[in-house]
């Protein structure tokens, strides 16, 4: 007897019928999008009904074979082998570019919101968007150029220049750094240069940037910001402990010139770093950091990244 006829049969044990579990398998094979097997959509099913599955009525080897079954190495495709019309798309590269998110008005009178960047690969690069919650990533400090991520459950279309473009499915989710690349895999996309220039000559429309000259303009802009000036001013520094256990810091500073301020968020070592360079008002110029709203006051705020520098001027 094989492992998924062993689960099916305490299935049925337990009282369940074959139409009951046929029918919880599609639905398991339609919410994961075609990324799980018959099998694996067994092993969730049956510790949804309580099955223990680490218990002598499963073998241990039974439950490391439901962990592990949806490996995404498996199911990843090279950029340059996306057709038109492909879905359940699994890409891993870096990210080479961060377009700005846009909201816009529904036909229902709500508000939504997309974003979108280009991902690199050793094989080309491709256009990524998003829609509504999936957003949310692209707001994070880790997000960022040279970042390796990996997209799950995407879909092919042509968007504007019948450029070709890979959307975000509803079940899709965005992965930061993926523990699971196999090493060879990650060695292939750690070695990717981006570069400017060959963003520039992919073909995907690029958003003309307006060069930041005061605060006062900072403030009406939104996600990554390539460079800004003030004069920086040290409010406090925290020390807290992070979920893990691990000791962290938190500097957080204002910088300010003669049409605004605004709070800047430092964050680990970095925190501990810069505080060891600046001096209070002294005149510095803050390169590569992302602009979000904070989400308790609402009030725009600055945050470093592992890629900000702060260069004195």
């Amino acid at each position: 007897m094989s492992d998924a006829q062993e689960v099916y049969q305490h299935l049925l044990k337990k009282g369940i019928s074959e139409d009951e579990i046929e029918d919880a398998i599609k639905k398991k094979e339609h919410k994961f999008g075609g990324f799980i097997t018959k099998e694996g959509a067994l092993y969730l099913i049956a510790k949804e009904y309580g099955l223990n599955i680490h218990s002598s009525n499963v073998d241990g080897e039974i439950y490391q074979g439901y962990k592990n079954e949806i490996d995404y190495n498996e199911f990843t495709i090279n950029i340059s082998d996306v057709q038109e019309n492909m879905t359940n798309i699994v890409l891993a590269g870096k990210i080479a570019h961060v377009f700005q998110l846009h909201e816009f008005n529904r036909k229902d009178g709500t508000l939504g919101v997309v974003g979108s960047f280009i991902l690199k690969d050793r094989t080309g690069t491709i256009k990524i968007v998003l829609w509504g919650e999936t957003t949310k990533i692209m707001q994070t400090e880790y997000f960022i150029i040279g970042t390796i991520i990996r997209v799950v459950n995407g879909y092919a279309k042509c968007g504007l220049n019948d450029q070709l473009e890979v959307h975000l499915a509803k079940q899709g989710k965005i992965i930061l750094q993926p523990e699971d690349l196999s090493k060879n895999k990650y060695k292939e996309i750690d070695k990717i240069k981006i570069e400017h220039q060959e963003i520039e000559n992919s073909g995907y429309q690029m958003e003309k940037t307006t060069p930041i000259k005061n605060i006062r303009q900072l403030l009406k802009q939104d996600g990554f910001i390539h460079s800004v000036s003030g004069y920086i001013h040290i409010n406090e520094l925290k020390e807290f402990e992070k979920e893990n256990g691990e000791e962290s810091f938190l500097l957080k500073c204002s910088l300010s010139d003669e049409t605004g301020e605004i709070m800047v968020n430092i964050w680990g070592m970095q925190a501990i770093e810069i505080l060891r360079i600046i001096e209070e008002g002294a005149a510095i110029k803050l390169i590569n950091v992302y602009l979000r709203n904070n989400s308790y006051s609402g009030e725009k705020e600055l945050q470093f990244t592992k890629k900000s520098v702060l260069e004195f001027i």
